[in-house]
Formats: structure tokens, sequence, C-alpha cells
């Protein structure tokens, strides 16, 4: 639970990973960088690669979730998740969260609301991982906050829903809206560093002489580092608003 808690934390196992502990969600970063990779270049391969990528994405996300609730002196048992559980969570996750990018990207090619309605169907990718417009940067930072809605019920032994999260939403409104907005600003600001980036990693596979191995080495650095940071800001300012809006409720 991200509420205020008892003057007692309870005492879950927690292991310190010092000034390290920015890069324990790289690993499920990482397998995320490569399977979209994969899933990109198309063929047979890219449905399962695609779904692999989101699994290991929503696995980086609990693991960002965890560290940020407990820094801010909430409680959490999702540290304590085995895989097993980890990967039945997901399963509980996901498929309504797809259900609503695919509802948007309906609503959104419909309506003309945008000239790209496919970016909706890229919401959740967006969480870690550059959108193409100013809109798909809002959309995802909208669907960052109903996941981490739905990872916190596992804290309450429940499973995840969607319907609650909207709920959950829209009684935190008056501090997640902000931070929605406050992760989109973000995104914003972080697009033309990363592209200046992407264009320098780009002259190096035109032009430098540099071994294909090591190409690729810095390649898929530039990427999951770009990813690991946007999640942990995303995560943190949602984490943080949605504690001082429990914070803020009569009688914390």
């Amino acid at each position: 639970m991200i509420a205020p808690s008892a003057a007692t934390r309870p005492a879950f196992p927690n292991v310190s990973f010092g000034p390290f502990r920015l890069l324990e969600a790289v690993p499920w970063l990482l397998v995320a960088a490569t399977m979209r990779v994969i899933a990109f270049a198309g063929g047979l391969i890219a449905l399962p690669a695609i779904m692999l990528a989101n699994i290991a994405l929503l696995l980086a996300f609990v693991i960002v979730t965890w560290r940020m609730v407990l820094a801010t002196d909430g409680r959490s048992g999702l540290g304590l998740l085995g895989l097993s559980q980890q990967i039945g969570m997901a399963r509980a996750v996901l498929p309504p969260i797809f259900g609503l990018l695919v509802a948007a990207t309906a609503v959104a090619a419909v309506t003309g609301l945008t000239g790209r309605p496919g970016e909706f169907m890229l919401g959740f990718d967006g969480i870690a991982f550059d959108q193409a417009s100013h809109v798909g940067r809002v959309w995802s930072a909208l669907v960052a906050a109903l996941v981490l809605l739905m990872v916190l019920q596992v804290d309450e032994a429940s499973k995840p829903s969607l319907l609650r999260a909207i709920r959950r939403f829209g009684d935190h409104a008056r501090w997640l809206i902000p931070a929605v907005l406050l992760v989109a600003v973000v995104a914003v600001l972080l697009h033309p560093i990363q592209g200046y980036v992407r264009g320098w990693v780009t002259q190096m596979w035109q032009h430098s002489a540099l071994p294909v191995a090591l190409k690729s080495l810095l390649s898929m650095v530039f990427i999951f580092s770009f990813a690991t940071v946007r999640l942990w800001l995303t995560v943190g300012i949602l984490v943080f608003a949605l504690r001082q809006s429990y914070r803020a409720q009569p009688g914390a």
C-alpha cells in the first residue's frame, strides 16, 4: 500500500543495492528493448516478441514502483513476489490495459483526434520509450498512472482491476492529474535530448569504423539508458503525487 504507514513499517526483507539501485530494472528493460527491436523487424516473430517486450516492461515497472513506494515511507510487498507471481500479475494487468489502448485507438481514428491514431496503441510502450507526438506522451503518462494503480492493488491482496484503477484515479485526481501532466512535460523535455543522441548513434552506424558488435552494444545502451531514466522519473512523480494525495486526506 502507498497509504501512510504505521509508526513501525512491516519487516519486509529489503536488499540494498546502494548507488546501483537505479539499475535494478535495467535487465528487464534490456529484454524489453531487445524484443522491441526484433518486433519492429517484422515477420512471424514480431507478435511474440512484442508480447515479451510488454511483459518485461511491466516487470521493470513493478520493480521501480516497489522501490519508489518504500522510498516514500509507504508499505509494499511487490518486491517479494516470485517470478511466477509476477507473470500472473502481468496476465491480470496487461489484457485490460491493451483493451483500453485498442478502444482509445479506435476512438482517435473515428473522431480524427490526431493524425496518428496508431500512437494510442503505444501508450504502454511509451511509458519507457519515446512517443511520436505530445498527444502520445500525455496518453502514455495517463496509462502509466492507471498501470500504477492496478499494480498497487496487488498489495491489497486483490486481483488488479482497470475499472477500480479508474475509480481510484478519480478519487485522487486533484494530485494525479497534475502528476500526469508533469510526466508528459518531462517526456517532452527528454525528446530533443534523446533525438540528439539518436542522431549521434545513427552517424556512428553510417560513418564509424567501430566493429559492428560494439556499435550494437552502444545502440542498446542508448535505448535502455533513456528507458531507465523515463521509467524512474515517471513512476517517481506518480508515486509521490499519490502519496501526497493520501497525506492530504482528513485523518491521515
